[in-house]
């Protein structure tokens, strides 16, 4: 089940950073920007623009920032159940805009949206952020309960 754009209220406290525009729900026509902005990432190497598109798509939440002349500058996108978890996908920031601060402001908007902010277990991977996720109460997991298993698809 997806929670429309309509459905997610910001809290009163939410701001962007100067020259940014927080847009809480993407859509098709923000497909190739989204491409472009994920273009060398090491958690999508091998992944084809027809792929991400369709995650993009599917996600339960898809939010980004805009700058003042309507480039999507920064994403993120969840998937979520609505009770017991919810896993963050995707979240950057061009380059020329990081250090900004929306990357935070992002993370603040996706983890208000109401498929996000009542689950049980919020989850994300990263190999290089810690410091910007624990900002928001993200924590390292520590050794796993139970063996991680994945059917890829080649």
């Amino acid at each position: 089940m997806t929670v429309h754009a309509s459905q997610a209220a910001r809290p009163a406290a939410f701001s962007a950073p100067q020259g940014i525009r927080i847009d809480s729900a993407l859509g098709p026509d923000a497909v190739s920007e989204g491409i472009a902005l994920l273009e060398g990432t090491y958690w999508n190497e091998g992944v084809s623009p027809e792929m991400m598109a369709r995650s993009f798509l599917a996600s339960t939440v898809w939010v980004g920032a805009r700058d003042d002349s309507g480039a999507l500058v920064g994403m993120a996108r969840a998937l979520s159940d609505l009770s017991k978890v919810a896993w963050i996908f995707d979240v950057v920031v061009r380059p020329d805009w990081r250090g900004k601060g929306i990357a935070q402001a992002i993370m603040r908007l996706i983890l208000s949206h109401p498929a996000v902010r009542d689950v049980a277990k919020v989850r994300l991977a990263t190999r290089d952020a810690e410091r910007l996720y624990e900002k928001f109460g993200f924590r390292i997991a520590g050794p796993p309960k139970h063996l991680e298993m994945i059917r890829a698809r080649s």
